[in-house]
C-alpha cells in the first residue's frame, strides 16, 4: 500500500474515504515518503478532529457543584434542603428558604500523557483521537507529555496552539525505548503544579520495565485515569488508576476509545 501511494499520492483523498482507513494509515505511515506523508497527515487530522470534535461537545459540564443558600439564575434548586428549611421557619417566606446547586469551576489543569516505547507500536491514530479531543475541550491548560525511557512535550500547559498542531507533532513521533511511567507522572505534575486541582491521563499498554513502581506519582493527582490498549496488563492499569482516583479502561479500536475519553472527563 505504501508503495502505490508514494507513486500515487493524488489517491490519497480516495483512500481515506475508506472504511478503516485511519488504521490502514497507521500501519503505513513509517513506509511513506516525506511529501507523501505530510500530505496524508493532514487528510487523516482533519478527520481525526471532526470524531474529536463530538467528543469535546458531548455535554460535560466542568467544576463541582455544591450546595449555597439562596437561588441565582441557571442554578437548580435543591428542594428536599429547601422544604427543610421552609418548614423550620415558615414565616421567612418560600424564597428566604431556597438551597441550590451552583457549579464552582475549580482551577484545574489537565495533563496527557501517551506512552510512545516500542510495545506501543500501531496505537498512534487512538492517541491522537485522544489528544485531539482534549486538545478541544480543554482549550487551555493543559498539557500532553510523550514518553519512553524519556519524557518529551508536545504540548506545554501555557502553551498556544491548536489540535493540528499537536497531532503535527505527534505524527513525528517514532517509537521507540522502554517505559517509564514513574518518570512521566512526576514530569506531569510538575506541568501543572501550579494549578488548583490536578487531573492526569496516561494512555498505555501499562507494562512499565523502567523507573519502578509509579503508584507514589499516582497518588499525588487529584485524578488519574488510564487507557490501555492491547495486549495490556490489566492488573497494572487497574491499580494505577486506583491509587490515582480516576478511571481504566481498555480499547481496542476508534469506536472504544470515544467512550474511554468521556468517561477519563466525567
Amino acid at each position: 500500500m505504501a508503495y502505490h501511494y508514494n507513486a500515487h499520492p493524488e489517491e490519497l483523498e480516495t483512500f481515506f474515504e475508506q472504511p478503516g482507513c485511519l488504521q490502514a494509515f497507521s500501519r503505513i505511515i513509517g513506509r511513506l515518503q516525506d511529501d507523501v506523508a505530510l500530505r496524508a497527515i493532514k487528510i487523516a487530522s482533519r478527520m481525526i478532529i471532526a470524531i474529536a470534535r463530538q467528543i469535546a461537545d458531548s455535554g460535560y459540564r466542568p467544576g463541582k457543584l455544591t450546595l449555597t443558600a439562596g437561588h441565582t439564575l441557571g442554578a437548580d434548586i435543591e428542594l428536599d434542603r429547601s422544604l427543610e428549611k421552609y418548614a423550620q421557619a415558615p414565616d421567612t417566606g418560600i424564597l428566604d428558604n431556597l438551597v441550590s446547586y451552583v457549579r464552582r469551576v475549580e482551577k484545574k489543569a489537565f495533563v496527557m500523557m501517551l506512552d510512545y516505547s516500542y510495545s506501543m507500536q500501531g496505537k498512534v491514530i487512538l492517541a491522537a483521537i485522544t489528544a485531539a479531543a482534549i486538545a478541544q475541550h480543554f482549550k487551555e491548560n493543559y498539557a500532553i507529555l510523550a514518553f519512553s525511557s524519556s519524557v518529551g512535550i508536545l504540548k506545554a500547559a501555557d502553551e498556544t496552539v491548536g489540535p493540528e498542531k499537536v497531532l503535527h507533532r505527534l505524527f513525528a513521533l517514532k517509537s521507540h525505548g522502554d517505559t517509564n511511567i514513574r518518570m512521566v507522572l512526576e514530569a506531569g505534575l510538575k506541568h501543572i503544579g501550579k494549578f488548583e486541582r490536578k487531573v492526569g491521563l496516561i494512555l498505555t499498554d501499562g507494562d512499565w520495565n523502567r523507573g519502578g513502581d509509579p503508584f507514589a506519582a499516582a497518588v499525588q493527582f487529584d485524578k488519574l485515569s488510564v487507557i490501555g490498549f492491547p495486549f495490556a496488563n490489566f492488573e497494572k492499569i487497574r491499580q494505577l488508576s486506583l491509587h490515582g482516583k480516576g478511571t481504566f479502561s481498555i480499547v481496542e479500536d476508534e469506536t472504544e476509545i470515544v467512550g474511554a475519553i468521556l468517561q477519563c472527563l466525567s
